[in-house]
């Protein structure tokens, strides 16, 4: 019995303790920290105001808090991030894991950009276009951004669409003013244009005569007895014209070339009137009449004479000033240091002529640089005195700031500017008078071209390219750059939403040596301008100066005029053409001086 007991006590025993075991907990496996995971190198890219989204790989990741940082802030707390960002820039953030085995950080960089809506740029003159009934006229705009997703386009004619293309012909049979509208969207926004299309039976014919500057308020030319004056009208949509010259009622017999040299042999005035005709044959596509007659337009422009030229000349005395005391009109092309409030000192307060003139002043009398934009633009500038005449090396100088570091050989860097005087003929204290182009080393070569003018077209959006046009046919663009973010390169002074600046175009002669681009420059005779009239320079462009005799001015056949003086001055930028990444090429000046005065 005892045995048979001790083997039941043993077995309970067992069982019990089996019975306990099974009631223990498991062991608990060992947990590791996070690790974060990030894909594309941890760089990403966003815009402004869009929603930024990004999930990284994480390990271990049970029980994990997340924090996201940016400049010290918390901006998330989820394994996912959503953030939007409000402005451009590079941006470091910070993610954060942990559990109760620890910690892994990593970091990112998002690079944000701004939105990309669509940029709608067409040349559109003012007042709108003009096109003849019954004929087809194609608008081919240029679209920026539209490579973006969703880009789309349409067209719409007094209100309805009537095309979904980029490009849209236009044909109406009725006389009239018709409203276009091009609307252009991609995921970033949305852009319109609206511009009117003048519908007529026949061409404008027009004969005008130019104004002597953008700002001058009449088209009256002044000149001494003696001094021939160059009358050119510019005539408008005539193919084969036949013109006539009257001067006070009396037709001048043999002229009859677009251009007359007028030279008074006495004071008064002089009433000169252009008639242009032309054989013209009309027709009607409705009733399919053809009529024969003649086109003639007439326009004219008063010459006032004027003696004794040296009663005019304003005298030195002991308070007169060597430098410049005025600026009368400051008209540069579009280019890229025009409105930068970063770079050129310019305020954005510069919206009216006198403004710009102020500016230009201000910078001119501290010596810092006056940039003149593209082709054409020009400063006039002058003295509380006249300029006399002398039998010196040089009667005045211009700063500009030429160079020709040592790593660029000799050629440099010069973006010449013409120069040209005038005298205060009829006293008002204008530049309304006639003025001379300095004779310089390119004049009368045949890569020379005089009358040369350019048509410049405000962008429709900022931060664009500014287009233009030529009078040889040609057309391009001032290129908007990253190093000036100004919203337009266009001159906020300069109402109008297209403007032609005109006078003597140099060749180019910029190219590219060893990565670096080159402006070579000219033999002599323009401003910043490293020639053989340079009086000093240096290796940075610090004073820098060109000198000039008045004794090199010239009529516009090239031929010499004795001017005993001058009043005032004005300097154009002479090249049309561009140099890479360094913009285009624009004559700069930081002062003009009385060299007799020095």
């Amino acid at each position: 019995m005892k045995k048979l007991l001790s083997i039941y006590t043993l077995l309970f025993l067992l069982l019990a303790f089996t019975a306990c075991s099974s009631d223990r907990d498991e062991p608990s496996p060992i947990q590791n920290k996070p690790e974060i995971s990030l894909a594309s190198g941890a760089k990403f890219t966003s815009k402004v105001g869009k929603n930024f989204t990004y999930t990284p790989t994480v390990k271990n990741a049970s029980g994990a808090t997340y924090i996201w940082t940016m400049n010290n802030e918390v901006i998330g707390n989820t394994q996912t991030l959503c953030h939007i960002f409000e402005e451009k820039g590079s941006y470091y953030i910070r993610l954060k894991v942990t559990n109760d085995a620890g910690s892994d950080e990593e970091e990112i960089l998002v690079t944000v950009t701004a939105l990309t809506p669509p940029v709608i740029s067409l040349n559109i003159p003012d007042g709108g276009f003009n096109a003849l009934a019954y004929t087809d006229y194609t608008f081919k705009p240029t679209f920026q951004h539209k490579e973006a997703d969703g880009f789309t386009c349409s067209w719409s004619l007094n209100g309805n669409v009537v095309s979904n293309d980029s490009i849209y012909t236009f044909n109406q049979s009725d006389k009239g003013s018709y409203t276009i509208k091009i609307t252009a969207s991609n995921e970033d926004g949305e852009n319109h244009l609206e511009f009117k299309v003048n519908v007529i039976e026949s061409l404008l014919y027009s004969v005008t005569f130019d104004k002597l500057s953008y700002f001058c308020e009449t088209t009256d030319r002044n000149t001494f007895i003696g001094h021939p004056v160059y009358i050119t009208p510019t005539i408008r949509n005539f193919s084969k014209p036949t013109i006539k010259w009257v001067i006070n009622g009396d037709t001048i017999v043999g002229a009859n070339s677009q251009t007359l040299k007028f030279t008074p042999d006495k004071a008064g005035d002089y009433l000169i009137k252009v008639c242009v005709y032309e054989p013209s044959k009309i027709s009607s596509s409705v009733s399919g009449i053809i009529e024969t007659g003649n086109i003639t337009f007439t326009n004219e422009i008063m010459i006032h004479a004027y003696n004794n030229e040296s009663s005019a000349q304003r005298a030195i005395n002991g308070s007169s000033s060597k430098k410049q005391n005025k600026v009368y009109e400051y008209v540069p092309a579009p280019g890229q240091f025009i409105g930068d409030t970063a770079l050129a000192g310019f305020t954005g307060n510069e919206t009216t002529k006198n403004a710009a003139n102020s500016y230009a002043l201000e910078r001119l009398n501290k010596t810092s640089y006056v940039s003149l934009g593209g082709f054409g633009g020009y400063i006039i500038v002058g003295f509380d005195h006249s300029i006399a005449a002398s039998a010196n090396d040089y009667d005045f100088t211009i700063q500009g700031n030429a160079y020709a570091s040592p790593n660029m050989g000799s050629d440099g860097n010069s973006e010449p500017g013409i120069v040209w005087v005038m005298q205060d003929v009829n006293g008002n204290g204008l530049p309304d008078d006639e003025w001379y182009e300095l004779k310089s080393s390119e004049t009368g070569n045949k890569s020379t071209i005089q009358n040369y003018a350019v048509t410049y077209y405000k962008p429709s959006s900022p931060n664009a390219n500014v287009k233009w046009k030529d009078s040889e046919g040609n057309s391009g663009t001032i290129d908007y750059n990253i190093y000036h973010r100004q919203n337009s390169y266009y001159p906020t002074w300069i109402s109008t939403t297209s403007y032609t600046l005109k006078g003597t175009r140099l060749k180019a002669r910029n190219y590219v040596k060893d990565n670096l681009y080159i402006n070579p420059a000219y033999g002599w005779g323009y401003a910043d301008n490293l020639g053989k009239d340079a009086i000093s320079s240096s290796d940075d462009g610090s004073n820098q100066v060109n000198g000039f005799k008045i004794s090199n001015a010239i009529l516009p056949d090239g031929t010499v005029v004795t001017l005993k003086y001058i009043d005032f001055i004005k300097v154009q930028t002479g090249l049309n053409t561009k140099s890479g990444p360094l913009g285009e090429v624009s004559t700069e000046v930081f002062s003009f001086t009385d060299y007799s005065m020095e």
